[in-house]
């Protein structure tokens, strides 16, 4: 749906419930809209304040009435109210008095929760008010509820990334997590979903404050380090630790959505795991007793029946790291029905392999990606060859497939191949009749490779001096400089490095 419509559509609803509290509800007075800096606000939204800001009044006298029609049209315009005037509306209090009243009816229930997660509520209100309907036998009112919270935290991102700015979002988590994780068990999908946009939104905003955390502009230097200012996140990062072994709920739930949406939270745990471990004064994971916990539902889900969570748990095992010991669940994606899936696994192992992998240590992975080395998705042998140039001379028992896969296929993992033989530092005696071959080939690009992968041999390239020659008169300049370089590689009797 577009912005247009979608303003239209608010505009109706406007309209319609507009005539509601008028005659719904009697004796109310007219107000003007709140005051603020026009210059500040986009025009749809001054539009809407001179529509919404007189109905503020009617609107606090419907949530005292007892006339559910007045209250349901008052809680639906709340509901769209754009940010800026939710927050200015001062509608918090009167909100917070009518969730707590005796309601039975289930979808008055659910319009009231989701209008309260909009309007800038009391953090020290949010548990209790919303916690009473978090257990509700409807599942309309659960739903509502973690929308609520998911709501709530949104709104109240803090404008800049720095802890300082924050102190009203660290409130708001810490009462709104513990009932998210709460929601993450429950029976409906849409209520673990909802719960799980919490989640997101929690690791993404802790996530740029470890980052971009700067001091506030202005402030005197104090002799505290960063981690002294990121001290305020340590409640919400708690909560978050207490959450990880509820996401197994999620990830075993019956429809896709949820459990792609599950897997998708893992990557942005991934993410936030990174960024706290590399965090001054840190070093340790924050995460670490809750991963056994979660183990088995994601093992469970590299073999799940959409290629769509296959494809995302992969990708979040790679964000993880070393969190779950991911890579023997990463060997098995290697085998994935899905090109997706393969390409994904076939990355994230050859982005798992340290600077210096020992051959023993690392002989599964190599040969689970070195199979990928002759699949039928180019996509998927050239991902393969690059995680297999990531392992390097740890690599070399693949060196056999890599030289096959310089000679056949679609050039671009053919390039990939022959700057992973670089990397696995494979022998003259049967790389350097195939860089032969490739120089003479008539994608470029290949040319290219194969001049410059004959340098480190030296004089032992010397059969191929004739294809060099050739090369080094090319119109090309970047295959000319390539080919020059080879030539004096096996030309000179001395090393430059040796002078």
């Amino acid at each position: 749906m577009s912005r247009i419509s979608r303003s239209i559509g608010r505009s109706v609803r406007i309209a319609a419930t507009c005539a509601v509290i008028a005659f719904g509800v009697s004796g109310s007075v007219r107000a003007q809209p709140p005051k603020v800096d026009p210059m500040e606000l986009a025009p749809s939204e001054i539009e809407l304040r001179k529509r919404l800001g007189p109905l503020l009044p009617s609107i606090r006298a419907a949530l005292q009435s007892d006339n559910a029609d007045a209250q349901r049209a008052a809680l639906a315009i709340v509901a769209d109210f754009p940010p800026g005037l939710a927050a200015d509306a001062n509608l918090a209090a009167p909100l917070t008095t009518f969730l707590q009243r005796d309601l039975k009816d289930p979808e008055l229930i659910a319009l009231g929760l989701r209008s309260y997660g909009r309007i800038d509520p009391d953090p020290a209100q949010i548990g209790k008010v919303v916690g009473r309907y978090s257990k509700s036998e409807h599942a309309i009112v659960r739903r509502a509820a973690a929308e609520s919270l998911a709501a709530a935290l949104q709104n109240s991102v803090p404008s800049e990334r720095a802890v300082a700015k924050a102190t009203k979002f660290i409130d708001v988590a810490k009462q709104a997590l513990p009932l998210i994780g709460e929601a993450l068990g429950d029976s409906d999908g849409a209520t673990q979903r909802a719960a799980l946009d919490g989640v997101a939104t929690t690791a993404k905003v802790l996530t740029d404050l470890y980052v971009f955390d700067a001091p506030v502009e202005g402030d005197e230097a104090k002799p505290k380090d960063k981690n002294d200012r990121l001290a305020p996140l340590a409640p919400v990062l708690k909560e978050l630790v207490n959450i990880v072994p509820k996401l197994a709920a999620p990830f075993t739930a019956p429809d896709v959505e949820t459990r792609l949406a599950a897997a998708r939270i893992l990557d942005s745990m991934g993410a936030l795991r990174r960024v706290v471990i590399s965090a001054p004064g840190s070093g340790s994971s924050p995460f670490a007793e809750g991963w056994p916990a979660l183990r088995p539902a994601v093992t469970a889900r590299m073999k799940d029946p959409s290629p769509a969570v296959r494809l995302a748990v992969t990708e979040a095992l790679e964000s993880l790291g070393d969190a779950l010991e991911a890579r023997e669940l990463l060997r098995e994606g290697t085998t994935d029905r899905s090109p997706f899936v393969r390409w994904a696994a076939a990355r994230a192992l050859g982005r798992s392999a340290p600077a210096k992998a020992d051959p023993t240590v690392y002989a599964p992975d190599v040969a689970a990606v070195a199979r990928l080395v002759g699949d039928t998705d180019a996509d998927v042998r050239t991902a393969a060859l690059t995680a297999l140039a990531r392992f390097g001379t740890a690599a070399q028992s693949a060196t056999p497939a890599v030289l096959g896969a310089v000679t056949r296929g679609d050039v671009e993992p053919r390039v990939a191949a022959v700057k992973a033989l670089s990397a696995l530092e494979s022998p003259p005696e049967t790389t350097v009749p195939v860089l032969i071959l490739a120089l003479g080939d008539r994608d470029l690009r290949l040319r290219r490779a194969a001049a410059a992968g004959l340098v480190r041999f030296g004089p032992a390239a010397r059969g191929a001096l004739p294809q060099l020659r050739t090369a080094v008169v090319d119109p090309d300049p970047e295959l000319r400089l390539a080919a020059a370089e080879a030539i004096l590689a096996i030309e000179r009797t001395t090393r430059v490095k040796d002078l």
